[in-house]
This record gives structure tokens, C-alpha cells and sequence, in this order.
């Protein structure tokens, strides 16, 4: 064959090329014009994503160090078709209590009830935990969640790194979907200031807000949960729970009941900066109360009054973490170093005293 019949038949194969390019061209945008076509391919992608995405056990970069052992309490949520749901499973190992040995690679184990959890977790370089397999670092699954065997209400967990020697205590709390919760902050809040609530104690001093127990108190035993949502680090975890569950206990036969404590899970200085430099601990107030709400919410449940029906504050911060969240203003309440309570929506003026009179009517026996 000439080198002519070879350009000949070359030039002949690429024009049926491109004509079939151009065919196929045509065929597939018509096909992807049509709905239900873009749909299953929009499906497709996201499958493929998802498995491309697909958490591996490899710890998130940190740049920030943990100082102290802490640990955030977990909500798990039994949904109406009976699968489990819970918050993140966050806690730390502070470099103080490792100074001599690396944190890094040690394996942790849980106990819920001395029941061990099939799932364990790694210490990262920071400090923090994050599990070695299952839907994300700090994210359970529905199955093992189920083998915990939870029990209604409190359950007593540890973290465990027997390479380091330390157990790190800390509560999850099983809830049905239909449980209703009020949100309440502690510094300012359940104290009588940001200062006096992070100091007095230490000395002794329980420097509550008047009736602020008695209320709390109250609205458990009316079938409402309570959870303490604080700007604090998880470094503070021990003096946080020693305040509000053993200096706050059987004051004039009334205490602040059992409920999980959610702290910022950030270092100690960052929190201290967010509360009083950037002014900004509504940010992660906002990702925790969001959080909470998608592992309540359902087709049953869609509105978050239903399931988070008030918030307490004291700060224009607090108000705006409740509502960004999608609290109505007309169910936040903000009180003052003097005890007076606002209802941000109404503009109502009562006082934690007053609420307690009206507690039927606030928060009726469910």
C-alpha cells in the first residue's frame, strides 16, 4: 500500500470516528436530559464520592495542644424506628498528664457501664481521640451504639489508655425522640457572673443565681431534660462537674439535676479567646446546638421548639447561638448579675424566682 492509499484510509477511519463521537455525543445529551436519568447519575456521583470519601482512621491535623484530660458527654437518641443516633464522641489525654511518653498512636477503649464499646479509638498528636474505623472520627455507628445496651437516662462511661495509665470518666444519655430539653448556659448563668461562677468555687463559694436551682430542679422532675451548653474547655471538665454536681446539690432540698455537659472542644486559651477577646463562643455553641438538633429531628419531628423548647443565657452571644440554631427568640431567656430574667422575644421581665412559682405553666408535667 502507498504511503497516499495509507493518508487515504487514515483520514476515511477519522472522519467515522468523529461521526461517531458526534453520534454518541448526541445520544448521551438526550438521555441526560431527561430527569430521572439526571437523577440516577446524580446518585452515582455521590456514591462515588461518599466511597472516595470514606473516613480511613487517619487523625485530622491539629495545631493546637491539649493541656488537660477532659472529655464531652455523649446524647444518644432512639429514633420511632428504633435506630440510635448520638452526639460526637470528643475527648483529650493533656499533654501535663503525658509529659514524659508520646500521646500519639496510643489506643483508647470505651466502657458504657463497664460494657466495652466493639469500637476503639487513637490519641492524636494534639491529644484528642478520634476512632480507628466506622463513619467518622468522632462519630459511632447505629450498630454500635446498639451493643452498648444503654439503659433510659444517665449511663457512666471511661475512656481507657492502659499505655498511659489514664481512665477518663465521663456520661452518656440515652433519650427517646420525643424527649424535651432545655438548654442552659453555666458562667453567668446558673452562677451569678462569668467571673464569680469561674473563681468562688474554688474557694468554696457556690455563687448561684437565687431560685436558679430550685427551677432546674423543678423542670426535671416535669419530665425535662437538661443540658449544660458552656464556652469552657474541655480542660475544665473536672472542676465544671464537681461545681454543678456536688456543690449544687441538696440546697434547701433542691439541686441541679443529671444532664449532659457540653463544653467547647477546644483548648483552653482558644476558649478563653473566643469568650473574651474575639467575643465569639457563639460559633461553636451554634455547631453543638445544630448538632443535638439533626440527631432529634425527623419526618415526626421538624421543629426544634418541639424538642429544644427553651435556652437560658446571659449574654447577646447566648441569645444569638439559640436563635442562629433556630430557637424562636420568644423561648430564650437572658439574666442579669442581678437576677432579672428577659424574655428575648416578649420582652417579658420575671426572675428565676417567679418562674418557679409558674412552673406548671412554663413547663408542664409531661
Amino acid at each position: 500500500m502507498t504511503v497516499q492509499m495509507m493518508r487515504k484510509s487514515a483520514k476515511g477511519s477519522l472522519k467515522v470516528a468523529i461521526k461517531t463521537v458526534r453520534k454518541a455525543e448526541t445520544v448521551t445529551t438526550k438521555v441526560l436530559t431527561h430527569e430521572r436519568t439526571k437523577h440516577v447519575v446524580r446518585s452515582a456521583k455521590t456514591r462515588i464520592h461518599n466511597s472516595l470519601a470514606e473516613y480511613d482512621g487517619s487523625c485530622e491535623e491539629k495545631v493546637t495542644e491539649a493541656l488537660a484530660n477532659g472529655a464531652n458527654d455523649v446524647i444518644v437518641v432512639r429514633k420511632s424506628d428504633g435506630q440510635l443516633y448520638s452526639t460526637a464522641w470528643v475527648a483529650q489525654i493533656g499533654k501535663l498528664n503525658s509529659l514524659f511518653q508520646s500521646r500519639e498512636g496510643r489506643e483508647v477503649a470505651i466502657f458504657v457501664n463497664s460494657v466495652p464499646a466493639r469500637v476503639r479509638m487513637t490519641v492524636c498528636g494534639g491529644g484528642t481521640f478520634q476512632f480507628k474505623r466506622g463513619p467518622g472520627p468522632h462519630t459511632m455507628s447505629g450498630e454500635d451504639l446498639e451493643e452498648l445496651n444503654l439503659k433510659p437516662g444517665l449511663n457512666e462511661g471511661r475512656y481507657v489508655c492502659p499505655e498511659l495509665s489514664e481512665v477518663i470518666p465521663f456520661s452518656v444519655f440515652l433519650y427517646e425522640e420525643d424527649q424535651k430539653l432545655v438548654v442552659t448556659d453555666i458562667d453567668g448563668t446558673i452562677t451569678e457572673s462569668d467571673v464569680r461562677g469561674q473563681v468562688l468555687p474554688h474557694l468554696g463559694i457556690t455563687a448561684q443565681h437565687k431560685k436558679v436551682v430550685e427551677l432546674f430542679d423543678k423542670m426535671d422532675k416535669n419530665g425535662y431534660g437538661i443540658i449544660y451548653l458552656t464556652a469552657r474547655s474541655m480542660a475544665q471538665e473536672e472542676a465544671t462537674k464537681e461545681y454543678i454536681f456536688n456543690m449544687l446539690q441538696d440546697l434547701d432540698g433542691y439541686s441541679l439535676p443529671q444532664g449532659p455537659v457540653l463544653f467547647s472542644p477546644i483548648t483552653f486559651l482558644s476558649g478563653l479567646i473566643a469568650e473574651v477577646v474575639t467575643k465569639t463562643p457563639d460559633v461553636q455553641k451554634t455547631k453543638t446546638m445544630n448538632e443535638i438538633w439533626n440527631i432529634f429531628k425527623s419526618e415526626n419531628n421538624t421543629r426544634i421548639e418541639d424538642t429544644l423548647v427553651a435556652g437560658y443565657g446571659n449574654k447577646p452571644t447566648d441569645t444569638k447561638a439559640y436563635v442562629n440554631s433556630g430557637i424562636p427568640l420568644s423561648a430564650v431567656y437572658i439574666v442579669n448579675p442581678q437576677g432579672v430574667l428577659k424574655n428575648e422575644g416578649t420582652g417579658e421581665v420575671t426572675s428565676y424566682e417567679e418562674q418557679v412559682q409558674n412552673i406548671d405553666t412554663l413547663y408542664p408535667s409531661l
